[in-house]
């Protein structure tokens, strides 16, 4: 969600209303805040706004925003007490009240009641308390179009991401159309030492266009100021021989440490299931034969290059084994694993990985959420 406040505040001289700096006595002014924490409180919410500030009037300005935002998130979100947040911020009593004052007067947060019960909320609650999850359950009312509310998807995911991320951080992000969705609306963090790693291969340059890989990956590095680390390979191999080969290049093997290293893993599922199935399963990365071997194999949707069964399994699946995708093993260990979906589709493949455990945090729209609870997906 994007937010446009702006004030100027202060007496004119001769009483004129005109927006002219040299006709005010201007105290602060705020302008063009993007980015925006959503935290919920008696039934609402609170939005704090606090990055990508387009500075107006220097760097004085937007430290003052950032007071009362950091102000207003200790008194309203984290239910600290006045005089302690002044103990806190070291500042006084008065100075927090005033703050905390500001913070309201100038839309640095926002008050939203919601006196009926959403049903994304029963969503969420069922999907937690199933699969032992943090769930994430986007209100897309009568939206149709898997496109745009794989945008709407990605803004959720894009803002549970910021809110997780930390310096020193390493981050691996798969590619396709929901991870595409979710780089196109990160907002920047300003923070130290953050890796971003592609998680596996490319696909067909051809099918996607030269650049489609890479364009992600450096939204990803720019949002949080990180160096990104590409994995200059296929995403299949046609050999098994081949992937050997090239798991002894040290180019290579720098990115297969760094797996071992991640925090977070940005991706979603794919699946040969719906009206168009997901670019791992199209002629122009796989073979007729892979793709029939596959189905006899009983696969229902891969992650990051690795394929699995309805009951999760990866084992004796003859792609795998020319795969650069993470084995089951190895994507467990990392702490927290973020799966996002817009698409009724994927809700079967998507169920399968929850059953597994491959999810810590799951992103979906209503739909994808009632597929998955019902046992929908193709």
């Amino acid at each position: 969600m994007r937010c446009i406040a702006g004030v100027i505040r202060g007496e004119a001289r001769d009483k004129t209303p005109r927006l002219s700096l040299t006709s005010y006595n201007v105290e602060h002014a705020v302008f063009s805040f993007d980015l925006q924490d959503s935290f919920q409180l008696y039934g609402g919410e609170i939005l704090i706004e606090r990055k990508g500030a387009e500075l107006i009037m220097g760097e004085q300005e937007e430290s003052q925003r950032m007071r009362m935002a950091d102000v207003a998130e200790l008194y309203w979100v984290r239910n600290m007490k006045i005089d302690v947040i002044a103990k806190k911020l070291g500042i006084s009593r008065s100075t927090v009240s005033r703050l905390l004052s500001q913070a309201k007067e100038n839309h640095v947060l926002e008050f939203t009641i919601h006196r009926e019960r959403d049903s994304s909320d029963d969503l969420r609650e069922q999907l937690e308390q199933r699969f032992r999850v943090k769930a994430v359950v986007v209100g897309t009312g009568n939206i149709h179009d898997v496109a745009r509310r794989r945008l709407l998807v990605g803004e959720a995911a894009s803002s549970l991401l910021w809110n997780m991320v930390k310096s020193k951080f390493v981050i691996g992000v798969t590619w396709g159309r929901t991870t595409e969705a979710i780089s196109l609306q990160l907002n920047g963090k300003q923070l130290t030492d953050v890796q971003i790693l592609q998680l596996h291969g490319f696909g067909n340059t051809l099918s996607f266009g030269e650049n489609y890989f890479t364009e992600i990956l450096e939204r990803f590095g720019t949002a949080f100021d990180a160096q990104v680390h590409l994995f200059p390979v296929p995403a299949i191999f046609d050999s098994v021989e081949t992937r050997q080969m090239m798991w002894r290049e040290s180019s290579v093997k720098q990115i297969l440490s760094l797996r071992k290293a991640l925090d977070v893993i940005v991706t979603s599922v794919g699946t040969p299931y719906g009206p168009k199935s997901s670019p791992l399963f199209t002629h122009g990365i796989l073979s007729e034969k892979d793709i029939q071997g596959m189905a006899e194999d009983g696969v229902v949707g891969d992650v990051a290059s690795t394929f699995f069964r309805e009951d999760g399994s990866t084992q004796g699946i003859a792609v795998n084994k020319r795969s650069t995708g993470l084995a089951k093993n190895e994507f467990l260990r990392v702490p927290n694993r973020i799966f996002v979906g817009a698409d009724e589709n994927k809700s079967r493949a998507l169920r399968t990985v929850l059953n597994s455990g491959y999810v810590t945090h799951l992103v979906v729209d209503q739909r994808t959420a009632l597929g998955i609870l019902r046992g929908d997906g193709h």
